[in-house]
């Protein structure tokens, strides 16, 4: 989005940072320019605490207000969702994924690639300790202020150093390309030895192509578990792509059993698509019975001999002219 020119001017005026404070100076702003003012300050992590007179943000302020000052421009919460393929997880799959991770009172849990923390939050209230990593400072700054989590890193997930510290890690990667395959495997590097795994996925790791073979086999030699999520599962977040949850251990347990791998339900689909091989077959027969006998008809009908032709008499009258002889 390109900034208005009077909220350009604030912000390159009337700004004063120190470390994660911004404060504006000079005469109170009117409101509807300090809504707009507040609006791009909101885009890039910055969020007004009343006790500290400030916005605060999650990195520096200046930092975090330089690409704006640079470019006159800044993202809003609906363009970041659409280029950074951000789509929030629905309640009932952060309920489906928090159950299994079987999470007990004190684990350390990390969700990477948080956005506003609705899977953080979730393990939260299931007691866990939880750690964030989030790359927009605006999503950041947004987790940060609701106190759920232990540390909220503003950082590309990928650039983050592994290390075996987490008990859990849960997670709802972007899609795009097979990214949230790349994801999942970075994220395995956080656990411990015991740990667990629980990500949504994209359908398409459940197909066997050349691009997700390594994968498939990850997760088979991990013992790990594949969940197909109902169709429209992310409806409410405004896309309808194919899901699945896929449980990976950090060790294979001792009684894994081999990855079962979902298909496609097909009895969402047109249901004469899939009808019983017998009725199909009756009805095949029923229509060569009801061809061969009209083609038995037309035969008969061909085979009659054809009675002899008359002259040609006008409707209503008589042929005009001298007969005509046969030669």
């Amino acid at each position: 989005m390109r900034i208005p020119a009077d909220v350009l001017r604030v912000l390159s005026d009337r700004t004063r940072t120190d470390g994660h404070r911004l404060v504006l100076t000079g005469p109170r702003l009117a409101p509807a320019l300090y809504q707009r003012v507040n609006e791009v300050l909101e885009a890039v992590g910055g969020r007004w605490v009343m006790n500290e007179k400030a916005h605060l943000f999650p990195l520096d302020a200046a930092q975090a207000l330089a690409p704006v000052l640079a470019t006159g421009e800044v993202m809003t919460p609906r363009e970041k969702r659409t280029l950074a393929q951000y789509f929030p997880t629905p309640g009932p799959v952060v309920e489906r994924l928090v159950a299994l991770a079987d999470l007990k009172t004190g684990m350390s849990v990390l969700e990477p690639s948080a956005g506003t923390g609705a899977i953080a939050a979730a393990a939260a209230a299931h007691g866990a300790i939880v750690d964030c990593v989030e790359q927009d400072p605006g999503y950041a700054a947004i987790l940060s202020g609701t106190r759920i989590a232990r540390r909220v890193q503003v950082a590309d997930f990928l650039t983050v150093p592994a290390g075996p510290r987490y008990d859990r890690v849960l997670m709802n990667p972007p899609f795009t390309r097979g990214t949230d395959m790349t994801h999942v495997i970075h994220a395995l590097r956080f656990l411990e030895p015991d740990g667990l795994l629980v990500s949504v996925m994209s359908w398409a790791v459940t197909e066997r192509t050349r691009s997700t073979a390594a994968f498939r086999e990850l997760v088979e030699q991990h013992g790990g578990r594949v969940e197909a999520l109902p169709a429209r599962a992310f409806a409410a977040s405004r896309t309808t792509v194919d899901t699945v949850i896929v449980t990976i251990p950090a060790t294979r347990p001792a009684d894994a059993r081999p990855t079962a791998w979902p298909v496609r339900d097909l009895s969402v689909q047109d249901p004469e698509q899939h009808r019983d091989p017998a009725d199909i077959a009756a009805d095949i027969i029923a229509g060569l019975r009801t061809a061969l006998a009209a083609a038995e008809g037309l035969a008969a009908l061909l085979a009659r001999p054809t009675p002899a032709a008359g002259p040609y008499v006008p409707p209503g009258g008589a042929l005009s002219g001298p007969p005509v002889e046969a030669s």
